[in-house]
């Protein structure tokens, strides 16, 4: 039985259709979604200060948890207990430190495969998730099929 499901989204439409499954999945364990959004470093450039680039990312933290939150209330108003977390950092590896940190016992994740082999249908943040040696079980939800 699961008690912690971490749902990490990084505020695409196709991230955002796990979100029926995450709730059946939740009412059946009565377990809480933890919501994850990592922003991801930003590339330093020459025409960029350090201290323009920590606004941006400050910027994009208040922009990421308005969305989130609104996620979160839309899940709660299905009767879910819900919590979200916003990191900063390499996504697939903020990912699994929050699922231990958290002591989550399931991570659902989204795959659209936009990259990568075309027949090879896992994001690469996905994909990476999947191979870590993680005692935490994954369950990949495909959210776009080869057309």
């Amino acid at each position: 039985m699961f008690k912690r499901i971490l749902v990490p989204l990084d505020g695409s439409e196709n991230a955002m259709k796990v979100l029926p499954i995450v709730a059946t999945e939740a009412k059946c364990h009565n377990a809480v979604v933890i919501l994850l959004h990592v922003i991801s470093p930003l590339q330093h450039s020459f025409m960029a200060s350090p201290n323009m680039l920590a606004q941006v990312l400050d910027e994009l933290e208040l922009m990421t948890k308005e969305k989130i939150d609104a996620v979160a209330m839309e899940l709660r108003t299905e009767g879910l207990d819900v919590e979200t977390i916003i990191e900063r950092g390499h996504p697939a590896e903020k990912i699994y430190e929050i699922a231990q940190t958290e002591s989550c016992d399931l991570i659902i994740i989204g795959s659209h495969g936009e990259t990568g082999n075309p027949r090879w249908r896992t994001g690469n943040i996905a994909n990476k998730i999947l191979r870590t040696q993680s005692p935490i079980p994954n369950l990949l939800v495909t959210t776009q099929f080869p057309t």
